[in-house]
Formats: structure tokens, sequence, C-alpha cells
């Protein structure tokens, strides 16, 4: 009988940890919840209210005509723009993240110094502040550019222009280890150097074209995207991943199963001893 009874003991020990594995993720969240509902509707509103004078955050930044960089992000501070020479002032175009807050914008008119300093201060309600900076570069005069770029098998983007430095592309599913670039100069006595086509490598690869020549250098870059794997080896990987987590929880269930079909047959043997014993 004892044999039975720690039997019964097992097999409900291994239901509900297999339960709780399941659930755990669920039964974490729900504590987490009870912690949240335990305040009271006033502590919520204060801390609310709290947040909002103490919000000094921007809730976008652009300028027209411009890309930043990096992506504005609240929580980023600093940022950076090239300007044409003869551009003298931006648009700035902006809003606090908290209405009620002030937004004030200085640095962007008179852009007369190669590097140029804006300033956007954003003052909270209860009167702190935070300040966004971007740094607007002037172009520098470039000389010696490029009279053509194409790399065999790569779709340029934007279209190829003198005047764009700066490229991206992608290849997919490719057995490509080195890249053909063809450049050409508008100086026939400029040394043309070609870094990063070799050797490429599954994720970004970035393409340095060195253009030397007595007076200056000039680098135009590309910045391509391999996946060397594919759309279908990725859509293979994924359908592993999902049957792999399937036969994990099957496991669980059918060990669940196992246990609760022991437990019943314990159960029924137990029953079945009482009633004889009362007889």
């Amino acid at each position: 009988m004892k044999k039975i009874y720690a039997i019964f003991y097992i097999s409900l020990i291994i239901i509900v940890l297999n339960i709780g594995h399941v659930f755990g993720v669920n039964t974490t969240n729900n504590s987490s919840n009870t912690q949240v509902n335990n305040k009271t509707q006033e502590e919520i509103e204060k801390e609310e209210e709290k947040a909002k004078n103490e919000n000094k955050n921007l809730s976008y930044l652009k300028i027209d005509g411009y890309e930043l960089s990096p992506e504005f992000n609240k929580n980023t501070l600093n940022y950076y723009v090239i300007i044409p020479k003869d551009v003298t002032s931006l648009d700035i175009d902006t809003e606090p993240e908290q209405e009620g807050a002030i937004v004030r914008i200085s640095g962007d008119k008179k852009l007369t110094k190669q590097e140029n300093t804006i300033n956007i201060t954003v003052t909270a309600i209860n009167g702190t502040s935070r300040t966004y900076r971007i740094i607007a570069s002037k172009e520098p005069e470039v000389n010696l550019k490029l009279d053509s770029l194409n790399i065999d098998g790569v779709d340029l983007k934007p279209v190829f222009d003198e005047n764009t430095y700066y490229y991206t592309s992608s290849l997919e599913d490719t057995e490509l280890n080195d890249l053909n670039v063809n450049a050409v100069a508008n100086d026939p006595n400029a040394k043309i150097e070609i870094l990063g086509a070799e050797d490429i490598i599954d994720g970004e690869n970035l393409i340095n074209i060195v253009l030397t020549n007595e007076e200056e250098t000039t680098i135009y870059q590309v910045n391509i995207e391999v996946d060397k794997l594919g759309e279908k080896e990725k859509e293979a990987d994924n359908v592993i991943t999902r049957v792999r987590k399937i036969m994990k929880y099957a496991t669980i269930g059918i060990v669940s199963l196992i246990a609760l079909i022991i437990l019943i047959i314990i159960i029924s043997i137990i029953v079945r001893k009482v009633r004889k014993k009362k007889e």
C-alpha cells in the first residue's frame, strides 16, 4: 500500500511540474500584474502626473530637405547633417513629447562656418531641461570624383551620381566570394583602390572606393547586405525550429498524460482496496 501511495505522489508531482513548465511565464506575469494592481489609484495618478511634469523629450526631429544621422530617437541627443556650402539656414520641424513643455531652437540661422552647432532645448513643465544638438557641416569642395561606378550583379541605390558618395544594395542566395567593382575617375592620373570587395561575408559588407591624386583623396562607399543562405534556406531553418518547439511541448504533454493515466489507475486501485476492507 505504501508503494502505491509513493507512486501516487510521484505522478502528482510530475503533472504539477509539467504544467508549471508550460504555464510558468503566465504565472510570473500574473504575479507582476498583482503587484501593479496593489497600487492605489491615487498613487498611480501621482506617478503619471510626475512623469508628465518631468518629460523633456522631443516627439520627433526633422530638417526639411535633409536626413539626420543617426535616425531620430528621443534618447539620442547628438545628430549630424551635411549641407551644401551655400546654405545659410535650416528649417527644423519638431515638437515636445509632452504638451505644455517648451522647445527653443538656436543656431539654425547664419550657418557660415564649416561646422555649425544647432541647439534644440526642451524645458519640461517642472522647469528641468535637456538639449538636443545638431552638427551641420558644410560639404567640402571635391574636385576628384568618379565618372562612373558599377558592381557586377549589384543594383546601386540610389542610382550612381558623381556627387553621391554613399550607396546601398543587397545580394541574396549568392555563391560569390568576390565582387567585381568597375570605377573610373575624372582624373586619368588618379589612383583607384578598392577595399572590402574580396571575401564577402553573410551580412553587411562595406566597400570603399578610394581615389587619390597629388592634391586630394575622395572616398565613395557601397554598403551591401549579403544573404548567402537565401530565403529558401531561412524558411527551412524556421520550419525546423517550429518542429523542435512542437516536439518539446508534445513530449511534455505525453509525460503529463502518462502520469495522469498512472494516477487514475492508482486511485482506482486504492478505491477498490478501501471497498474490500469495508466489505
